[in-house]
């Protein structure tokens, strides 16, 4: 799955954890280079009181097509994805924010190794905020 409409088709499909337990919905997709696929999914998992629902950003690293053809399975525990940081106040993750939730999956942050400085605010001479990851479709939420 390399094409854009490939993955647009995943939007609103269940997401599921390594075990096939189901995380939540399939809200967007990230991209950390125009020219490659999604790195990261933003999952919503509905709670019984609209407040208490959660946004979590799980990694897409060996995702596959569930069994039952219509969501996505990823390689992570449930318990890792319900303890990973998040964007404060449920909107965009700053620079910081990526580089703890690469940490936390275990993952190197491109553009640098994890040593304390902030990656987010410089690239080479270049401005990377919010953050390095961009969305792969614009923004429908309000």
């Amino acid at each position: 799955m390399t094409e854009a409409i490939e993955w647009v088709t995943y939007r609103g499909a269940p997401l599921y954890d390594e075990d096939g337990n189901l995380l939540g919905t399939i809200e967007e997709f990230f991209i950390e280079a125009d020219d490659a696929p999604p790195a990261w999914v933003v999952v919503v998992n509905e709670a019984d009181d609209a407040d208490d629902a959660t946004r979590s950003y799980v990694p897409l690293r060996d995702a596959r097509r569930a069994q039952d053809d219509k969501g996505m399975q990823v390689s992570v525990s449930g318990d890792t994805v319900r303890a990973a940081p998040g964007a404060q106040g449920g909107g965009d993750l700053s620079g910081e924010e990526e580089r703890r939730l690469y940490e936390h999956y275990g993952q190197t942050y491109p553009g640098g190794e994890s040593t304390g400085e902030d990656a987010s605010d410089k690239s080479g001479g270049e401005s990377r905020k919010p953050g390095l990851l961009r969305r792969l479709f614009g923004r429908d939420r309000s």
